[in-house]
Order: C-alpha cells, then structure tokens, then sequence
C-alpha cells in the first residue's frame, strides 16, 4: 500500500516531470549539435569549372568548399594538358560543403588505338573505318590492281603498318588505291623505279605494276 501511495504522491511525479524534461533537453540539445556538425540545410551551388586548368583550380582560394577528383582524362591537341573538360555535379547543383566533385581532363598523351585492317575496302569505307578509330587519311597514293577504288596497302610514315598493331590515335594513315587497270610484278632492281609512288620498298623487293 506504501508503494501505490508513492506512486500517485507528488514526489514521485516531480521526479518522472524532472526526468522527462532533461531527457527532451539532451534530445533536442543532440539534435542541435549534428545539425550544425553536418550542416544541414546548408547548401551551396557547384561552380563552372569547365575550362580552368584543374591545377589553378585546386590551389585557388575561391574553391575551398569542395573536394576535386580526378575521374578520367581524354586527349584533346586543341587543349592545355589539365584542362577540365567534364565535371560532375553539374553546374549550380546544390551540394554541401566539402562534397567531391568528379571531374575529366585533357591528357598530354593520345591514347592508343589497333590498326584496323583496311585491305581491299572501297576508299569511303576506309576513310570512314580510320575515323571511327580515331584515326585520319592522310595521302592517296594509285596503283594498278583489278579491283578499282579499293585499298591495296595501308601505310603509316612512310612504312607499311599491319593489322592491329598499336599506335596513337590521330595518326595520319596513307592508303595505296587500286586504279582497275590490272597488275603484274616487277623485281625493284639497283637503279630507283620512278612509277613506283609507294615507299618503304628496298632493292630485290617485288611490287605490283
């Protein structure tokens, strides 16, 4: 019966008051704290950083809010090595402060691409297959061959360069064109053949005429 007397006596609820109000106290003082630890509803935009030099960028004081990795680098002649060409988040997203954001810049170096085998297509063919390589035609050189128009050898500075082999995107590949005027074989002898428009043939060498 004392027991169930306390219960209901003023005492006991001045204690079960004073417990509830510092627990509220300590829950809302907590939530208070990781609000501004964490910032929240602190935001801010993402800049345009597409062009800037990502070594300027990094060491300069105007974006110190936020993190800058680099993701990806792609080749780019017309541009300063470093030069941020992509960046993720996008401009004016909102983020919050430190947030990372991921960015691709121009290399110094090409990258490197195979040779595709361009024997015997038609010129369009050839032309459009060197570009999807990333790959451009540089001289046209004609021979006679039976088939007309279509690529007989393919040639890079000046030497004759095989199927797969690896080599810098953007290199320039010169093709040697069948005329359709049919072919026969001469043996290169001491002195230089003046009709023979292809280099990277030396003396005892066969070509088609």
């Amino acid at each position: 019966m004392d027991f169930i007397r306390f219960l209901f006596s003023w005492k006991f609820v001045k204690q079960i008051l004073i417990a509830v109000v510092l627990s509220a106290g300590i829950v809302w003082g907590t939530l208070i704290f990781l609000s501004k630890y964490t910032g929240h509803n602190k935001y801010i935009p993402v800049p345009d950083i597409r062009g800037k030099l990502i070594e300027e960028v990094i060491q300069s004081t105007f974006y110190t809010d936020f993190r800058f990795i680099v993701l990806d680098s792609v080749f780019d002649p017309e541009l300063p090595p470093g030069t941020i060409l992509y960046q993720d988040p996008w401009v004016d997203t909102r983020v919050k402060q430190n947030r990372q954001i991921y960015v691709t810049i121009s290399s110094s170096i090409p990258d490197k691409v195979s040779m595709p085998d361009l024997k015997f297509l038609t010129l369009r063919q050839a032309a459009s297959m060197l570009e999807s390589y990333g790959l451009k035609a540089g001289n046209l050189f004609y021979t006679p061959a039976f088939d007309a128009d279509a690529v007989q050898q393919q040639l890079y500075n000046d030497q004759p360069i095989e199927p797969g082999e690896r080599i810098f995107k953007g290199s320039v590949i010169d093709l040697v064109v069948g005329t359709g005027g049919g072919s026969y074989q001469i043996l290169i002898e001491e002195t230089p053949v003046d009709s023979v428009p292809v280099k990277g043939y030396g003396v005892g060498d066969y070509i088609d005429i």
